[in-house]
């Protein structure tokens, strides 16, 4: 029997209006026995602001989360007893904005979480209003992580536990909403997945729940063969694999967070993008065996790159070297993206994502200290990076041929092809990468 968990992003839960077209799309499809929401838009960036500003200001934005919420209150009549829970809720999250800090990083995940319990528990009242019946869960008795804060990394077997025993007591004809992004330790302490987790959660869910589909709804009707925003010729796709799904989020499709199809890939759930703004505009199906595999099925730009070239004579004709440079790395939380080497030197690229998801240093301090006691550093900030994302890309030459004669005109920082069959990759300057992604789209997908 079919089970799906639908997830709602920010702008889909904007307000009032937006929540009534989610609505709709949950009464016009009866397998959906779960959703998780992400915090109205807005007001994850004005938490986020609240745990570094002074007194004053932070006055200033609990005002303003408050009037994102009280708009919808106000759209429609609430019972006393909804009012009271949503103020109660607002005066906790008071409280906590003046408590003592012990640990900073602990505080803001707690505080951080205010967002989506309170937009759970708004899109359930308007669950309610529209005839559908409809509770919270709290997400945190269901998600269970590491106390990694801000970037906590789940144990999916205990989640899997606790979805599965929440599972055997979900009333039948009963829509639950939970929230996506947030989970808690083994202390019961509020732990967050890092901005844009959300998506992750709602698989993560759908796994422990042993669902059949996911469903994420955002603001565009599926994934394109670029974005949009740069290259007018831009189009849907219909259908694609999980494996070129996750090259394309790891490659910067926002639409996806990079983790997210993980659990999803696992379990064989079937997993459906579409524009909640929109629902009869299709979208695109991600599944194990799509009934196409084209060469190239998208490009993508990821901007903000930074390159680190370590250059040592040690390197020649050694071993450990490699070892010694990535134990340093991982020492500091760094997270390495793309490598490749020459006999002298290694030059690599940092994950934004993974190295500054709690506000730290790309690469700290203390790490290029220890680099450099036995190389040559160098950093290159400013690169874009561009993704040819495909099927058996390497093993035909008239891909990599293609791509290369196409910008023969923009010098390439460097390339990286070979580990998998899904990608070929290069750096440019960020100044050219929107256009380098035009000419590429047209080139080989025009």
């Amino acid at each position: 029997m079919s089970f799906t968990v639908a997830k709602f992003g920010g702008t889909s839960v904007a307000d009032y209006r937006s929540m009534l077209r989610c609505a709709e799309i949950i009464q016009n499809d009866s397998s959906i026995r779960l959703v998780v929401v992400s915090a109205c838009a807005g007001v994850t960036n004005r938490l986020a602001d609240i745990a570094i500003a002074r007194d004053k200001k932070v006055d200033f934005l609990l005002d303003e989360i408050g009037a994102i919420h009280s708009s919808i209150v106000e759209s429609f009549a609430f019972s006393e007893d909804k009012q009271r829970a949503l103020s109660q809720l607002h005066e906790e999250l008071g409280c906590h904005c003046g408590k003592p800090i012990e640990d900073w990083a602990a505080w803001r995940d707690e505080l951080l979480s205010f967002g989506e319990r309170c937009s759970s528990l708004l899109f359930s009242w308007v669950l309610e209003q529209n005839g559908i019946v409809s509770d919270t869960l709290d997400a945190r008795q269901l998600l269970k992580t590491n106390s990694d804060f801000g970037r906590a990394q789940p144990d999916e077997l205990t989640t899997k536990s606790h979805c599965l025993e929440q599972k055997q007591k979900l009333e039948p004809g009963c829509v639950w909403v939970t929230q996506g992004f947030i989970g808690s330790n083994n202390q019961g302490q509020t732990t967050t997945l890092g901005r844009g987790g959300s998506d992750y959660s709602a698989a993560l869910i759908a796994a422990g729940f042993n669902a059949t589909d996911l469903q994420i709804w955002t603001d565009v009707a599926g994934i394109y063969t670029t974005d949009p925003r740069i290259c007018s010729s831009a189009r849907a796709i219909a259908e694609m694999s999980f494996s070129e799904a996750a090259e394309l989020a790891t490659f910067g499709a926002k639409i996806l967070h990079p983790s997210s199809l993980a659990p999803a890939i696992q379990n064989d759930i079937r997993v459906f993008i579409g524009s909640s703004k929109d629902a009869l505009a299709g979208g695109t199906y991600v599944s194990a065996s799509p009934t196409t595999r084209p060469d190239v099925r998208a490009v993508a730009l990821r901007r903000n790159q930074t390159l680190v070239t370590v250059h040592s004579l040690s390197m020649l004709h050694a071993s450990g070297f490699l070892a010694r440079l990535f134990e340093i790395l991982a020492r500091y939380n760094v997270s390495v993206d793309l490598v490749t080497t020459s006999e002298v030197s290694i030059a690599l690229t940092l994950d934004e994502g993974g190295s500054v998801a709690n506000g730290e240093a790309l690469l700290p301090a203390a790490a290029l200290e220890e680099l450099e006691q036995f190389s040559r550093v160098e950093i290159e900030t400013g690169l874009s990076l561009v993704a040819i994302i495909g099927n058996g890309i390497g093993r035909d030459a008239h891909i990599s041929q293609l791509t290369f004669n196409t910008v023969n005109n923009y010098a390439v920082r460097l390339i990286c092809q070979g580990a998998s069959e899904h990608n070929l990759c290069f750096l440019v300057d960020d100044a050219q990468g929107e256009s380098v992604i035009r000419i590429v789209h047209e080139k080989i997908l025009g």
